[in-house]
């Protein structure tokens, strides 16, 4: 992880990755904020910004009371991104 990126910079970025590998799947469970605060050291605000930035991407719903899930599409999503800035 880089250091000067901020903490919910990297954390999202792991998520993202692990999404992109199919580490994580269509249909997987997300870390959950606890998670994210427990492995990242960050506050439950900041690990709530993880969370919204991955649904406003489009990469994951959650679902209210049982966590947030990856969306089906959301590794292309994600190589599609990476290719474009990859031809710039």
């Amino acid at each position: 992880m880089h250091p000067s990126r901020s903490k919910w910079r990297q954390a999202y970025a792991v998520i993202c990755d692990q999404i992109r590998t199919g580490e994580l799947a269509p249909g997987d469970r997300v870390p959950t904020v606890h998670e994210l605060i427990q492995a990242f050291g960050m506050s439950n605000t900041i690990a709530q910004k993880v969370h919204r930035a991955l649904r406003e991407a489009g990469l994951v719903e959650t679902e209210s009371g049982t966590g947030s899930y990856v969306l089906e599409g959301a590794a292309e999503k994600l190589q599609a991104a990476q290719s474009e800035d990859g031809d710039q």
